[in-house]
């Protein structure tokens, strides 16, 4: 198997017994596998929501009274009380499929833009932009091997390099510090079959985004509104290589 075999094989499923025993001999396969396999776990676990047993019961009882309500003013009020006497597990359930929603946004369908997704996503894990403890470029390339590319440098010092969920896209998270304040790059793979769209900017009254779309992959910039993110997409796109 050889390297790009292993990572296709790898980002297709991370628990794949051939992958990983191609990686017991090398350590840096084998951090690759160990976060695959979190990242995969930890997908899993936020969608494992449990219903309660008698939920149905609940919901066809419900129903059935409505039909019986001669007012349709009455049975809204009915149902009204019906939920909250069963808001607490609803409430609870619902809560966990919104911060998922948020945080994953695992549905291909969404209907937020790439735009709004990104600002959500930064604000989501708003925390990252505080650290500053320095991500080695071999590190950030081994990731990004597994889209197929690898950056020759990049125009800051990286602080965090994940892999994300983006708007149900398996991408890149990268943060480097500049001297207008930490930056935010998605670089999102895309469909080389698909017809590039146009350079697109964003902002809200905090932050100010960049969309530049490739044949390859999609990157995204996200940052304080003062930034020169022009500069910094030029800089990031320039130095992006596909293998």
């Amino acid at each position: 198997m050889d390297e790009l075999e292993f990572r296709r094989r790898l980002f297709a499923d991370p628990n794949d017994k051939d992958v990983i025993a191609q990686a017991d001999t090398d350590s840096a396969k084998q951090r690759l596998v160990k976060e695959m396999q979190d990242f995969d776990a930890t997908l899993h676990s936020a969608l494992d929501i449990s219903v309660p047993d008698d939920l149905v019961q609940k919901i066809l009882a419900k129903q059935q009274a409505d039909t019986d309500t001669s007012s349709k003013q009455s049975a809204e009020v009915k149902q009204l009380a019906w939920y909250r006497r069963f808001k607490a597990p609803l409430a609870t359930a619902a809560s966990a499929l919104l911060a998922v929603s948020l945080y994953f946004a695992t549905s291909v369908h969404a209907p937020l833009k790439a735009s709004e997704h990104a600002l959500q996503h930064v604000y989501y894990e708003a925390e990252a932009l505080a650290l500053t403890n320095e991500v080695q470029l071999q590190v950030v390339n081994e990731k990004l091997a597994m889209f197929g590319g690898k950056l020759e440098s990049m125009p800051g010092k990286v602080t965090y390099a994940t892999f994300c969920n983006f708007k149900g896209q398996r991408s890149l998270h990268l943060i480097f510090q500049s001297e207008h304040g930490p930056v935010t790059v998605f670089i999102v793979p895309t469909d080389s079959n698909d017809a590039a769209g146009a350079n697109e900017r964003f902002a809200d009254e905090r932050f100010g985004g960049s969309i530049k779309p490739g044949e390859r992959a999609d990157t995204i910039l996200v940052a304080n509104l003062d930034t020169p993110l022009e500069q910094y997409q030029t800089a990031v796109n320039d130095s992006l290589r596909w293998l």
